[in-house]
């Protein structure tokens, strides 16, 4: 009995590890999308107290946020036996009905979901902080609420998808999606005000990862995202100022010896390029690598590949041109 008991035991276990791992295979971050919240799905399976974010059934409420005149609850399916879980972000309505919904992937222990705190340290709520999180601004400059949503994809260098929410007085809707953001939420982006206007700007940081070294190595390329023709998009040429700001930044940070590296030498090859100074930064990081020669053939790196890959990189991003 207590052998036939263990065999089915051990089949069960196969089961909800393949189960899990399946999850995992076919799981893809580019295909978090915002989905329309019916009836069906929401109103006959969730319960609560009005005035209090409902539950779920077959997910526990992880995390709650007040959002202007919504309110939102952070879910993952329980139980979760392995490092993550499948989960949900709802926005609801002062009617406890659900008006927006993200399907998102969860830390067993820890929540992977984040929205943007305002009065946080680089978009995170800081630990024992007297400050309340202010999970809402009006980035667009229009008078309506946003929120930014970060939904994390796990695993060591990868990746964030920052949804931007307009908590508008009728409806909830995404205004735009910036993906391929590097580390959880908010690592890779920055929330800013470029210009004089009313409305904010969110920035964007990924790394570019050649032949020149490792992940820390990296070209840290720039792409600025604005609110135009209601949804924010990639306006990186609008910029040409912050650009060219962020090079006279860092030619600052290399005339300080301590602080060359690969990275920031890269980085810099690209800031040339953003700014439409190609040539001069093909010439930058040719005159500059000799010092860096030592260490890539430590790694069998040959500088002819490192410099032709940083070449081919300055072209690959976009320019302000002349």
């Amino acid at each position: 009995m207590q052998k036939g008991e263990s065999i089915i035991s051990i089949a069960l276990a196969a089961v909800v590890f393949f189960a899990v791992l399946a999850i995992q295979r076919r799981w893809n971050p580019a295909n978090l999308t915002d989905v329309a919240s019916s009836a069906e799905d929401f109103i006959l399976t969730t319960a609560g107290i009005r005035g209090q974010v409902p539950d779920i059934a077959g997910y526990e409420r992880v995390k709650t946020f007040r959002l202007h005149r919504y309110r939102a609850g952070l879910y993952r399916a329980t139980p979760t036996p392995f490092v993550f879980a499948p989960g949900r972000l709802v926005i609801y309505d002062p009617e406890d009905q659900p008006v927006f919904k993200l399907e998102t992937l969860e830390g067993s222990k820890e929540p992977w979901t984040a929205l943007y705190d305002f009065a946080g340290r680089r978009g995170l709520t800081v630990a024992g902080s007297r400050a309340r999180p202010d999970y809402d601004r009006d980035l667009a400059g229009e008078g309506i609420p946003n929120v930014i949503i970060g939904q994390y994809s796990g695993g060591e260098h990868c990746c964030t998808m920052a949804t931007v929410v307009a908590l508008g007085k009728d409806a909830v809707t995404s205004v735009g999606r910036i993906e391929g953001l590097d580390g959880p939420p908010f690592e890779g982006l920055e929330v800013r005000k470029l210009t004089k206007e009313a409305s904010w700007q969110c920035i964007a940081h990924r790394p570019y990862v050649t032949t020149c070294g490792s992940y820390t190595d990296a070209a840290d390329v720039i792409s600025v995202y604005a609110f135009a023709g209601g949804r924010f998009t990639d306006q990186t040429a609008r910029f040409g100022d912050y650009l060219k700001e962020t090079l006279r930044q860092n030619l600052a940070k290399w005339k300080q010896e301590k602080n060359r590296s690969m990275g920031l030498l890269q980085t810099l090859a690209v800031n040339f390029a953003e700014t439409g100074q190609k040539d001069e930064g093909k010439s930058f990081f040719g005159l500059n690598l000799s010092q860096f020669v030592p260490s890539l053939q430590k790694q069998n790196v040959d500088p002819n590949a490192c410099l032709s890959a940083a070449e081919n990189l300055m072209e690959r991003v976009p320019t302000l041109g002349p």
